[in-house]
């Protein structure tokens, strides 16, 4: 008999639960990963059914994914899922598309698109580009920071208006 286990299950992780927790994807963690030697094995007969297969999904304990992604890192510098890169940069970078995507950790695609979704004449416009083709980072982050969904809606174009001329804002 199989023993059904939740998806939060707080000492197991999927293969789905590494891919995200690492920033990789799937394909990578049962392909690469899991040839590793040190990789540990699956634990068996635990898992929650899938509903396209019928098979149960491979858990490993997590606490020994974690130290086999450790020891790959030391092991093989430049192995193993990418450190997350630092956060803080100059507000005076000069930046281009490319490397706004890579320092939000969005994908290029989605950035590519960010000057024709949020126009000049939006709430909150994406900075326009320089006379060098690029945008000053310190405007990126503030327009970041202003997003909604970003962690801070109470700062939008129209309350600062609103306050501007002394009105109370809902």
């Amino acid at each position: 008999m199989v023993e059904i286990l939740d998806w939060d299950e707080p000492d197991y992780w999927t293969v789905a639960h590494i891919a995200s927790a690492y920033g990789v994807s799937e394909t990578t963690v049962t392909k690469e990963w899991t040839k590793w030697p040190h990789w540990p094995a699956a634990a068996e007969g635990l898992g929650k059914r899938r509903s396209t297969r019928g098979r149960p999904a491979r858990v490993y304990p997590r606490q020994a994914v974690k130290d086999a992604v450790e020891l790959q890192r030391s092991k093989t510098p430049g192995a193993g899922p990418a450190l997350p890169p630092a956060r803080q940069w100059p507000r005076k970078d000069r930046v281009t598309l490319a490397e706004i995507a890579r320092r939000l950790d969005r994908d290029y695609t989605e950035v590519r698109n960010y000057p024709r979704l949020y126009p000049s004449a939006a709430n909150n416009p994406f900075p326009p580009v320089g006379p060098d083709a690029m945008r000053a980072w310190g405007d990126v982050a503030d327009w970041q920071a202003r997003r909604p969904g970003m962690g801070n809606r109470r700062i939008t174009r129209a309350s600062e208006t609103a306050t501007d001329e002394g009105k109370a804002t809902p």
